[in-house]
């Protein structure tokens, strides 16, 4: 990977909607060399797909959590766990992490009265042991 494949990941990372001429204008390629180089970037597992970024509030889940999961012992990392996680409403991005807590969850709800449900959804997973919840105010810091 070069400099040229690092501004073409970074046109992309901003619009992934970009046009290979775009592209092409903007790092000095033709577009065929462009497409050549996405097309190796995706056979390398660099870029992983291309999706929309949505903004949950204007689909009427205005209220964000971060959701830290402590695992039972013998649970930790476990992937039918995670997979009953990702099931669950509102649940779209989740790490396992190391310290204090096991997982962390970003969930997207409705309101508070949604999120407990989905609280009480996420305790009733066989191996979570115990979740703190923090509630995000704003989201002042985006990737995109």
């Amino acid at each position: 990977m070069d400099e040229t494949d690092l501004k073409i990941l970074n046109i992309l990372k901003t619009n992934a909607r970009s046009t290979l001429a775009n592209i092409s204008n903007q790092v000095g390629l033709s577009s065929p060399s462009v497409k050549d180089r996405i097309e190796k970037l995706e056979r390398e597992g660099v870029i992983l797909g291309y999706r929309p970024v949505l903004d949950y509030g204007k689909l009427g889940k205005g209220l964000t959590a971060f959701v830290h999961l402590t695992l039972a012992y013998n649970q930790s990392c476990d992937d039918e766990l995670a997979d009953a996680l990702r099931e669950l409403p509102g649940v779209v991005e989740g790490h396992y992490t190391d310290g204090d807590y096991d997982i962390l969850l970003k969930v997207v709800t409705e309101n508070s009265g949604t999120l407990r449900d989905v609280l009480n959804m996420i305790n009733a997973v066989e191996g979570v042991a115990n979740t703190k919840t923090i509630i995000s105010l704003t989201n002042p810091i985006r990737e995109f």
